[in-house]
């Protein structure tokens, strides 16, 4: 899920500006004397201006929601209401807004569970219940529940909620590369193997192109390792934590062999050219030829880079040996999520609503390739509009494990020390089972620390 947008540095500069222009519209012009004429001292004041602020994380948004907004029918449903919308917007601006008690209305592709958890957004329950838009019954059930926690709605699911996992190959670098792409690999040794033939350097043993990041995109987060070698590092019910379990220091060491082969350095170094990045940038750019991603993954790169969309194919993400047999998928949510200090929760639950109707599930399908798991609406879906989304559209009832995923409320947390800390693993400067057992560590202090414990 490419979700490039903006960078910090051009975004607090935009923000600059636009925030100066906003302070200069909102002074206008001088109001009206206090001696005006007799005729007008009668006059009702003029109403508040009906607006909705929306906040979105990436900027992939932009062009479905520009022309959404032109729809009559969301003019209609909207009632009127001037929709103010910020793409790009990142969670550590959003977590200003919220400690001055400004935040938007509602907002989209944050840390759900986290703002649920600590009061910055209001339980839905009650509004989605009386909604005559929003049914249950027609959203899938996994979509539906992860809406849900603790026995409160964190939001109103909408605009991407699907299937989250797939390994997904550029299957003419693969061809090219010798292997035989009839069958995609599904074991991580199958998997390994692939990568290697992809990989290419120089005379000069520059890296040239790769196959596989195992962290890249969806790979990045404790929930895939922990789906992929078969265990679950956290449990909800009890709020434990198994980060140490033998099968993750099993997973850090089997993933860093891929960095391994490259070359850590030569990896980072990689990563840090212009067009290089994660999330698809690379994929796109002809230089990483395998990623780990969710259905968004076949029309992104068709929308973005049809002539590198072309070639690509997507199977089951990969499992040990061991479990060769296990078809792991995961799902989860994306929502308008409505903020406690909003100044228009009715205008932001709205527009939550209106996500779920076929007209914006049309338009930001064209637009962005993104799909919500409405089921009367997926059965109008192509699932050859893009290639290698039959593969998501098709996997459900092939599924033998599925994921709610990102349902710790330390989850952003875990990623980071995660991040650190596999690094160590593939730079060989530590123990995978000693990584293992130091992010268990971290991961209770921190529970701890929030007071969840």
């Amino acid at each position: 899920m490419n979700q490039s947008g903006i960078s910090r540095r051009q975004f607090l500069q935009w923000s600059a500006v636009t925030t100066g222009a906003l302070l200069v519209a909102a002074c206008g012009p001088a109001a009206a004397p206090s001696t005006a004429p007799a005729a007008e001292q009668g006059a009702a004041p003029a109403a508040a201006p009906n607006i909705v602020q929306y906040w979105y994380a990436w900027g992939n948004l932009d062009p479905a929601l520009a022309k959404i907004v032109e729809t009559d029918e969301f003019k209609e449903h909207m009632g009127g209401a001037t929709l103010e919308y910020k793409g790009s917007t990142g969670q550590d601006v959003l977590l200003t807004a919220i400690a001055a008690g400004t935040p938007p209305d509602g907002g989209s592709n944050y840390s759900y569970v986290n703002l649920f958890t600590r009061g910055a957004t209001i339980d839905v329950k009650d509004m989605v219940d009386a909604s005559t838009i929003i049914n249950k019954d027609d959203i899938l059930e996994g979509i539906w529940n992860s809406a849900f926690f603790r026995g409160g709605m964190i939001g109103i699911p909408g605009i991407e909620c699907f299937m989250w996992w797939g390994l997904n190959v550029n299957i003419d670098t693969a061809e090219k590369a010798g292997l035989d792409t009839s069958t995609l690999p599904k074991t991580w040794d199958e998997v390994l193997e692939w990568h290697k033939a992809m990989t290419k350097k120089d005379d000069a043993g520059n890296l040239l192109q790769f196959g596989l990041d195992p962290y890249d995109a969806m790979a990045n987060e404790p929930d895939f390792i922990s789906a992929s070698f078969g265990f679950k590092w956290w449990d909800e019910e009890t709020g434990k934590f198994d980060l140490a379990n033998p099968r993750m220091a099993e997973g850090l060491d089997t993933l860093g062999e891929f960095i391994r082969i490259v070359g850590p350095d030569q990896f980072a170094g990689m990563r840090q050219v212009e067009g290089h990045g994660t999330w698809g940038a690379a994929f796109n750019a002809g230089v990483q030829n395998m990623i780990i991603e969710g259905y968004w993954h076949p029309g992104e790169t068709q929308i973005q880079k049809p002539e590198v969309a072309q070639y690509n194919r997507a199977g089951w993400a990969p499992v040990p040996a061991d479990r060769k047999d296990a078809n792991i998928m995961a799902t989860g949510l994306h929502a308008v999520v409505i903020f406690k200090d909003a100044k228009n929760k009715e205008g932001a639950f709205k527009l939550g609503e209106f996500f779920q109707t076929p007209t914006a599930l049309d338009i930001i399908f064209k637009e962005v390739g993104w799909i919500h798991g409405v089921k009367s609406w997926l059965e109008t879906v192509d699932k050859n509009a893009y290639p290698g989304l039959a593969f998501y559209i098709d996997a459900g009832p092939q599924v033998t494990e599925w994921t709610i995923g990102r349902r710790c409320p330390i989850n952003d947390f875990v990623i980071t020390q995660y991040t650190e800390l596999r690094e160590q693993v593939y730079r060989d400067l530590i123990d995978p089972q000693a990584a293992a057992n130091e992010l268990q560590k971290r991961a209770e202090a921190e529970w701890q620390a929030q007071g969840l414990g």
